[in-house]
């Protein structure tokens, strides 16, 4: 049933969106760059794949604790959900939340947010087809 350990599926869903979000309150200013300045590519290709690397490890370790058929689908789509909620008011927020960034860096920290939540609902295809 889709709603079985729901608990499980929505602690984790916060916690991943609270590990991101910690990671770039405390490291944004070095890791985001404007889209407009040379090295913004770069990092964020690098801030992506770093991104890909540790949602499946989320997706394994879930995986590990939901053996249900469609677990790693369920986190992927709770997990996108409530994320876009809250970082609905996060960017909203964001003087309060990411004083250290500047517009150009908030707009980086957008636009890698954007691809980090397609991954988020592509990489559980990838686990459920390998099954």
């Amino acid at each position: 049933m889709f709603t079985q350990k729901l608990g499980l599926v929505l602690t984790f869903s916060f916690l991943v969106w609270l590990g991101a979000t910690l990671f770039f309150v405390l490291l944004g200013d070095a890791v985001l760059a404007d889209p407009a300045e040379e090295p913004f590519l770069l990092n964020f290709l690098l801030l992506e794949a770093g991104t890909a690397l540790v949602l499946c490890l989320v997706f394994f370790l879930y995986q590990k604790l939901d053996r249900s058929q469609y677990a790693v689908i369920k986190l992927g789509i709770w997990g996108s959900a409530i994320g876009l909620l809250i970082d609905t008011f996060s960017l909203w927020n964001h003087p309060i939340l990411f004083p250290a960034l500047s517009k150009g860096q908030v707009i980086a920290f957008a636009i890698w947010m954007v691809c980090a939540y397609a991954m988020y609902l592509l990489i559980p295809l990838m686990f459920s087809y390998k099954k």
